[in-house]
């Protein structure tokens, strides 16, 4: 029996351990397709102004993350300065203001564009819905007082 205890301590001590290396995993990240993708797609398919009214009444419904606002926002205003009709000019200024208001976005970036647009627009509606906008912009920045200062001029120099 010693004998065979014997042998079994040396068998333990004779094997050679090798550590087995690691397989690197990967994480997968599941993403979402972009708003603004989607919104380019359905602005580009639609074939008359009634048509590119209901894509941006179905795409108000959808919430958006603060990652695509910037985004969607660049695709609204290029739409927007495309758009002869004045109904659907008038749902792209009030998605407009809608989008400034997002958690997490800084309007800043879009007030340029909105007066811009405010400075040219012919229709009465869309005129107040750009101060509208703009309006939720001025909100959303309230300690900006050089941004406050600049929409309250171009307030006063609206021609109505």
């Amino acid at each position: 029996m010693a004998a065979h205890l014997k042998k079994r301590v040396y068998e333990e001590f004779t094997k050679v351990v090798q550590p087995q290396e690691e397989i690197a995993t990967k994480k997968l990240r599941l993403t979402k397709p972009s708003k603004s993708a989607a919104l380019h797609i359905d602005l580009c398919k639609a074939t008359s102004p009634a048509d590119a009214l209901q894509y941006l009444l179905q795409f108000a419904r959808k919430p958006v993350e603060a990652e695509s606002v910037e985004g969607v926002v660049r695709i609204l205003l290029e739409h927007y300065y495309k758009e002869n009709d004045p109904s659907v000019r008038l749902k792209i200024a009030s998605l407009l203001g809608l989008l400034s208001k997002t958690a997490g976005f800084s309007p800043d970036c879009i007030m340029d564009d909105a007066i811009n647009i405010l400075q040219n627009e012919k229709s009465h509606q869309v005129l107040a819905q750009l101060l509208d906008t703009l309006l939720a912009i001025g909100t959303k920045l309230p300690e900006n007082q050089a941004i406050q200062m600049r929409l309250v001029d171009v307030a006063c120099k609206v021609r109505v």
